[in-house]
């Protein structure tokens, strides 16, 4: 199953996919260490179109 990580920075936001949920665990906690808020994690239920769709324009970064 693939995991999807999103999260905002005040002046972006981004979608990071990872193949487990203890990696995208994992990123999520660093992402938020560093500063990033609103950040979740997500089954991608749907594939890569959901990370599009979830956020309009945002580009998907592995």
């Amino acid at each position: 199953m693939t995991y999807l990580i999103l999260a905002r920075d005040g002046t972006s936001q981004i979608v990071l996919k990872r193949d487990s949920e203890d990696a995208a665990e994992k990123k999520a906690r660093e992402l938020k260490e560093m500063g990033w808020f609103e950040v979740e994690v997500r089954e991608d239920k749907a594939g890569n179109a959901a990370a599009s769709a979830l956020t309009g324009r945002s580009q998907t970064l592995q």
